[in-house]
């Protein structure tokens, strides 16, 4: 049997973003001590596209990086020069802009593009946008985390003048809906957007296909179940702002999938939990489909420190080395 593996988007940046670059109108941040990212650099960036514009401060922006990343963080810390401000703190250096403009260059245009309905209008009458961005250059950061910096902060900041959040990196959306920060608070932000022109789904050309006794899938699994002990004494402690996700088979006739579940409750026998991404395959249940998988059938569990790190994610891990060699 083979089994379907879909790994974080993040990890899976497509090429043709570079040509994407064209249609930005203010996406490269030019404030003191702070590089311009042009290509073919990526950009490492979630954007918010606002209704109207918003104005920020230093103290609004000390005050988000210290609730999203549950530390204090000064105002010394930020580097203001309105309307672009940069916070340097433990976490790293990131650049929080607010723009009184369209994001796209041609927005009606990128909108006729776009099959969904409901993402080609928040696109179409965005009239602002506001974004935090990475601005480190370490080749090895792993941008899982970073990605969990920029979104800690970013959820300080929608409002109800939020249509969507977008990533230049993937070119991928989210409307803001009742799920949007539930999932950018999960330890995959980008995990749940939407490709461009991608109707209603997150389908991926890039999953990656293994066999269930793959040498490389068997080690890892053995490594998550080795070291389930410190996920349960982790989640047996857990504060309200960490995030807990366990991930194991789920069987549909023929078919079968590795599905992640965040977690709910956990007995005796069964963790139990509500879906976290569409299945590929799988007909019969979708994202949000409350299940339970028997602890012993767990292969990977990743729970959130609720300070900007996670552990776990074994198999998540080889999967995304699969995906990059892909």
């Amino acid at each position: 049997m083979k089994t379907y593996l879909t790994p974080a988007a993040l990890h899976l940046p497509r090429i043709a973003l570079l040509s994407a670059f064209g249609l930005l109108s203010g996406a490269a941040f030019a404030a003191p001590d702070v590089p311009v990212t042009t290509p073919p650099h990526r950009m490492i960036s979630l954007v918010l596209l606002l209704n109207e514009p918003r104005s920020l401060d230093v103290t609004t922006v000390a005050k988000a990086a210290s609730l999203g990343w549950g530390t204090n963080v000064p105002e010394s810390a930020v580097t203001a020069r309105p309307p672009s401000f940069v916070v340097k703190a433990a976490p790293g250096r990131y650049a929080i802009n607010s723009m009184d403009k369209p994001y796209f260059a041609d927005s009606s245009k990128l909108a006729d593009e776009v099959k969904d309905l409901a993402l080609a209008g928040a696109i179409r009458e965005h009239r602002a946008w506001m974004s935090v961005d990475w601005l480190g250059n370490d080749d090895k950061a792993d941008l899982r985390v970073v990605y969990q910096h920029i979104s800690q902060i970013l959820v300080q900041l929608i409002g109800k003048d939020t249509l969507a959040v977008y990533s230049p990196d993937t070119d991928q959306f989210h409307l803001n809906d009742a799920t949007l920060i539930e999932h950018l608070k999960s330890p995959d932000p980008l995990q749940s957007l939407i490709p461009a022109g991608v109707e209603g789904t997150t389908a991926n050309a890039d999953t990656v296909t293994m066999n269930d006794n793959d040498p490389q899938l068997l080690e890892a699994q053995a490594e998550a179940r080795k070291n389930w002990p410190e996920f349960m004494q982790a989640y047996q402690s857990r504060g309200k702002d960490q995030y807990f996700a366990v991930k194991g088979r789920i069987l549909e006739g023929d078919n079968a999938e590795y599905m992640w579940l965040q977690v709910t409750s956990i007995d005796d026998t069964l963790v139990h939990g509500k879906l976290d991404n569409d299945p590929e395959t799988l007909k019969k249940v979708k994202r949000g489909a409350e299940l339970h998988i028997p602890i012993a059938d767990v292969d990977d569990w990743l729970y959130s420190t609720g300070k900007g790190e996670s552990h776990g994610g074994y198999t998540l891990r080889l999967f995304e080395k699969l995906t990059q060699a892909k």
